[in-house]
């Protein structure tokens, strides 16, 4: 529950909703609790002085207590998977698909397989989206890079330095013969995700907001898909709120694959609609636009990133007197003149 409120004003509709997710966050009714705020001046500057005074949290017409403010960061990291092979940064424009044992078109012998003629490479592009991608990104965001290709690998492991991340962009190469391994790199993913989070209860918030950006290929799969499997990572990817960014090349000049043809792109879709992400196709002849895409992603998660490392923990005492059930006539303000902030119950935010 997220809600933005101006300065000073009094939340009375904002209250009652305000009010009503409290009361569902706090199953055990209690005098103190929590909120988290960030506060932002008119030109987008955040606030980084925020004291107890500056803020007034009133139920029922009674005054209570802000007993601290402090600030509060919970950072965000950024794991980029980009397939290298057939279809990916390898390239793919209309071409015939036929195995390398030389069997029928269309069949798959071990996740390699050749294309005839018309195609081309797409490293240049992808090289040149993902350093403008790590440009834009805030320097103290840690990244992750992992190519798909014979099968997932690390070209960065988890660093803010920004001359290995470049030189990992470097690394990316072509495979000419392999498709890339989409189900498993992002079920290796999810794998890590819970080792790092393992032993954590529901109560518990974790180290890290994970961000994900894919970049695929539409049609075949390299690696093995296994039903269970592919389904455990899904719900690991919504479990964890994985924000998720899914960019998808698909062949020659079409930028759109129907989903009986492309195995990926099922997976793809379902992953990015059980976690809210964001989906893009881009034809392979247009790949150009990865060098505006990667960056435009960047920025997103960069406001992200803003949003979670300059906010505040607020510890609240509501008036004297008053337990259980949330009242509806809640209202906080902000004695800052222009001034705009966002309460959220968990510390995290959109």
């Amino acid at each position: 529950m997220l809600r933005v409120f101006r300065h000073r004003r009094q939340i009375l509709v904002g209250g009652a909703l305000l009010a009503v997710a409290m009361s569902a966050a706090l199953v055990h009714a209690q005098r103190r609790f929590e909120v988290y705020l960030l506060a932002v001046h008119n030109d987008g500057r955040v606030v980084t002085d925020l004291k107890a005074t500056d803020l007034h949290f009133r139920e029922n017409e009674q005054l209570g207590d802000i007993v601290s403010v402090e600030p509060f960061k919970w950072p965000v990291k950024v794991t980029v998977l980009v397939d290298n092979g057939i279809g990916g940064a390898s390239g793919l424009a209309g071409a015939t698909q036929r195995s390398i044992n030389g069997s029928a078109p269309g069949e798959v012998s071990g996740g390699s397989v050749r294309f005839d003629e018309s195609v081309h490479s797409n490293l240049v592009q992808f090289r040149s989206g993902l350093k403008k991608f790590f440009e834009a990104l805030p320097r103290d965001v840690e990244v992750t890079l992992i190519s798909t290709a014979p099968n997932p690998r690390y070209l960065v492991r988890p660093t803010t330095d920004q001359v290995q991340i470049q030189k990992g962009v470097g690394l990316i190469v072509n495979d000419d013969e392999t498709l890339g391994r989409f189900t498993d790199s992002l079920t290796e993913y999810t794998e890590r995700l819970d080792r790092d989070f393992k032993g954590l209860t529901r109560e518990q918030r974790p180290p890290y907001l994970p961000v994900l950006v894919s970049i695929g290929s539409a049609g075949l799969d390299g690696g093995f898909i296994e039903k269970e499997r592919t389904e455990r990572m899904l719900l690991s990817l919504q479990k964890y709120g994985v924000m998720t960014f899914f960019i998808m090349v698909t062949p020659g000049i079409r930028s759109d694959v129907p989903e009986n043809e492309g195995g990926t792109v099922l997976i793809a879709k379902a992953a990015q609609q059980m976690t809210r992400g964001r989906y893009d196709a881009i034809a392979s002849s247009a790949t150009t636009r990865l060098t505006t895409l990667l960056p435009e992603i960047a920025g997103a998660i960069g406001v992200r990133h803003v949003k979670q490392t300059w906010q505040y923990r607020v510890l609240i005492d509501r008036p004297e007197g008053l337990t259980g059930p949330f009242s509806k006539d809640l209202a906080f303000s902000l004695a800052r003149e222009n001034v705009k902030f966002v309460l959220s119950l968990d510390g995290s935010y959109p």
